[in-house]
């Protein structure tokens, strides 16, 4: 296992969330692992003194295809090196674009996706395979007038995610600093996109992309957008990427178990009006210092609650509501 902390060292090709341009938006403390021709970045994120390492990438390989064998035996090899470098004190779960193959020995799973839409098609092949009832809310959104346009304003990019946070009691939305550097690092892989109507927003898009994939990392919107804004405002980027030749739309994670009628079931059900397929696999987090990570969950508690929020570590929530879910069954 090699730790590379230089990008001109890196003999493998990552993709935009893998490169350098976009990990500094993350932390100062970044890199990448290097083994038997797969690579995996990462990035570090410390508070106080609790390091909490989230890869931002899955195993990237030099072949075509990685076999789950090869990802397994280098997610053991990978552990094992952080744990005896003292890399960090847990691996948090990973972003959500990353979806694992396997699940590695010592780690705790859950399972995992996220949705891709093909974009090697035609505009019109490509808006014809979505379902009826998006492809009328997008005629409809059109009929009134809403439009989608690029911004630079991260202001109002933030304040429109930050607002569809607030209201569903989520603090998981992106900082100011991070748009802003977005912005500033990625002039040519980032772009904000919004749907307006009479000079009002009804939605935002944060939208990362390279030579192969688009990444919709963020959305925004409203209380009560026009019907069809958000729709046409996700076909519009599909649109732009196409014309850039990428060939890949990824809507970045979704639960695999989702409890009926919860946020997340409607978040999926928005997803899926657009036919995509299912990439389907796990996500992971592993504890390399007990001690560390207790006393860290139990000071993010304490501060969120002080916030006026209910903390639960990502993959324990998914856990929990696995558990409800398969008891309902």
């Amino acid at each position: 296992m090699q730790h590379v902390l230089n990008e001109k060292k890196l003999d493998i090709k990552m993709p935009i969330l893998g490169q350098s341009l976009y990990l500094k938006s993350k932390s100062k403390n970044y890199g990448w692992f290097v083994y038997n021709s797969m690579a995996i970045a990462y990035y570090i994120d410390t508070r106080l003194s609790f390091r909490r390492l989230v890869f931002a990438t899955g195993v990237i390989s030099q072949k075509d295809l990685l076999a789950e064998l090869n990802e397994l035996e280098f997610l053991d090899k990978l552990i094992n090196y952080i744990r005896k470098h003292n890399i960090c004190d847990f691996i948090y779960k990973a972003q959500g674009n990353v979806v694992f193959k396997v699940c590695p020995k010592g780690a705790v799973c859950v399972n995992w996706g996220t949705y891709e839409v093909s974009l090697a098609k035609s505009e019109e092949e490509l808006f014809a395979s979505f379902n009826g009832k998006s492809r009328n809310v997008i005629r409809k959104a059109k009929k009134e007038n809403v439009v989608v346009k690029q911004t630079d304003d991260v202001d109002l990019i933030y304040k429109n995610i930050k607002e569809m946070f607030d209201r569903q009691n989520s603090f998981h939305y992106p900082s100011y600093n991070y748009i802003e550097s977005l912005k500033n690092n990625l002039p040519n892989n980032a772009v904000f996109f919004i749907a307006i109507k009479d000079s009002i927003v009804q939605g935002s898009l944060i939208l990362l992309y390279d030579e192969n994939t688009g990444y919709a990392m963020y959305a925004g919107s409203i209380m009560s957008p026009i019907t069809g804004s958000l729709d046409l405002l996700h076909f519009e980027a599909m649109k732009f990427l196409q014309k850039k030749k990428v060939s890949r739309y990824d809507f970045v994670g979704t639960r695999i178990d989702i409890k009926p009628d919860s946020k997340q079931e409607g978040i999926d059900r928005f997803k899926r009006k657009f036919k995509p397929t299912l990439k389907q696999g796990y996500a992971f987090k592993v504890i390399i210092n007990p001690i560390k990570h207790k006393i860290f969950d139990i000071l993010v508690k304490i501060y969120f609650i002080v916030k006026g929020y209910n903390y639960i570590e990502s993959i324990n929530q998914i856990k929990k509501d696995t558990l409800v879910i398969n008891n309902e069954k």
